[in-house]
């Protein structure tokens, strides 16, 4: 049964042709019309693989709407966007009008969003709250407004760092079944968060072993686990919340 990775980013052609050649259910992130370019001839014949895009807020004060409007109409999902004043000096000033523009464009567009938000949580759910969309929290590391974001239909990617964090830990336990996924956050996100270089085989068996926690979770098999968060990441796609029929 193949892996899904719900988010991640793609440095090198040989980790897309990796992704085709294993069948792994993936969402490729494409940050800048250059990326989306790159990216869009890698993944050429590859149903498997999704492309997402959107301006993160580390680049709100690099990209502007109007740039990436004509990439955002060519992929089915927007994302990641988000808040964040942790890792970014970027001022919210700036991040939240960009922000709040690709929310609306999805709204319209019916199109599914992954949200990235780092600090300012209650902000983040309180402009996603306006907007009718389907969406999924990636790499979500703090509890805050967990309740009302699971209400909401949210899914969450549970992250590479799941075997250091508490708050991941927790979140393992909290969200219900239909509204996990898992994500590597690309080769290197997933290097960073385990502080060393993983090679290829080293991310497809970090992969396996969260799915692996979350068949225990969930007291299910590896198969069906797997089936199910094919399943989650494939309703997510097609823009249905993740609560949705419970």
């Amino acid at each position: 049964m193949p892996l899904i990775d719900a988010h991640c980013h793609s440095e090198t052609a040989q980790f897309v042709q990796y992704l085709k050649r294993q069948r792994v259910y993936a969402t490729l992130n494409c940050g800048t019309p250059a990326e989306f370019e790159q990216n869009q001839h890698w993944v050429e014949k590859a149903p498997h693989i999704q492309l997402s895009a959107g301006i993160h807020p580390w680049q709100a004060d690099q990209l502007t709407f109007a740039e990436m409007q004509p990439i955002l109409d060519q992929v089915d999902i927007i994302g990641e966007i988000g808040l964040d004043n942790v890792w970014t000096k970027v001022p919210l000033t700036q991040q939240q009008p960009i922000f709040t523009q690709q929310l609306a464009y999805a709204e319209k567009q019916h199109k599914p969003v992954i949200i990235h938000t780092k600090g300012p949580n209650e902000l983040t759910l309180q402009t996603m709250r306006a907007y009718f969309n389907t969406y999924l929290i990636h790499w979500y590391d703090d509890l805050t407004g967990l309740k009302q974001l699971i209400d909401l239909g949210c899914y969450f990617s549970i992250g590479p760092s799941f075997s250091q964090e508490a708050a991941i830990q927790t979140l393992i336990q909290k969200v219900p079944l239909t509204q996990v996924l898992i994500e590597s956050d690309g080769l290197g996100g997933m290097s960073w968060a385990l502080n060393q270089e993983l090679t290829l085989k080293a991310y497809t068996e970090r992969l396996q072993a969260v799915t692996q926690v979350l068949a225990q979770r969930h007291h299910l098999s590896v198969p069906v686990m797997q089936k199910q968060l094919i399943q989650n990441l494939t309703r997510f796609w097609q823009g249905q919340p993740g609560n949705e029929g419970d």
